[in-house]
């Protein structure tokens, strides 16, 4: 790649129940490369690793062997605490389900990880603003979650995922609970994202569509990524 990667994978290894005769190795010694700016996208069957080697590029799980490089930090590598601090600032994560607080508006939810940050809430409330307007929310800001629509939802999601500015963006299965109408237009929204904020993001997915969106498409299967198109997909 001509850059250095953002994201450096390698020798990665996750196995469940190890030590018991119910072993089950769903990353098998994997490697990866996601450049600056890049936009990837995981797909496979259900129960391949997909939203498991998510969690541990974003440091939410460990691995079994292996290391997880983002930037110049070796993930693992790090204390539990500074880890965390290092995820608020330097990760985003989108989930299947918005896990919108439904106490706190959308401009209120939006700024969250920011105040966990300890930023101000006239400064956190500008950045939120800001990013709602992007995704076209800019009304929807003092609304509570219980009034917006799935996709708009999600769109808040995304919001609070930008919120600290983060250099990587992980989104899992984004979509995967909207119908196609809906989605389309969060689809769109993340090759804008990309192009106005210069972020890197690797989704998991079972939609082409959203897959289509993507620099790259791998395919996890039997605990190994392997590149392909989306013809090669569809067959």
């Amino acid at each position: 790649m001509p850059n250095a990667p953002l994201v450096d994978v390698s020798g990665l290894t996750k196995t469940f129940g190890a030590d018991t005769p119910q072993a089950l190795t769903v990353l098998d010694d994997l490697s990866m490369q996601v450049a600056p700016g890049e936009i990837v996208a995981v797909m496979g069957e259900s129960g391949s690793g997909k939203s498991t080697l998510l969690h541990i590029l974003g440091g939410l799980d460990r691995p079994t062997r292996g290391t997880v490089r983002i930037g110049e930090r070796d993930v693992f590598a790090m204390d539990d605490e500074t880890l965390s601090t290092f995820r608020n600032q330097t990760i985003g994560f989108v989930f299947q389900f918005h896990h919108l607080l439904p106490e706190f508006s959308a401009l209120e939810n939006v700024t969250m990880p920011a105040r966990i940050q300890g930023q101000s809430q006239h400064k956190a409330n500008d950045r939120a603003q800001a990013l709602l307007d992007l995704l076209e929310l800019a009304d929807r800001a003092g609304q509570s979650p219980s009034t917006l629509s799935g996709g708009e939802k999600q769109r808040v999601a995304i919001a609070r995922a930008l919120m600290n500015e983060p250099e990587l963006v992980l989104l899992d299965e984004p979509t995967g609970n909207l119908d196609a109408r809906t989605a389309a237009p969060i689809h769109d929204e993340i090759e804008t994202l990309r192009r106005e904020t210069g972020q890197t993001f690797v989704l998991v997915t079972h939609t082409p569509a959203l897959a289509a969106v993507a620099d790259r498409v791998l395919r996890l299967e039997h605990g190994q990524l392997h590149p392909i198109s989306l013809d090669e997909h569809a067959a």
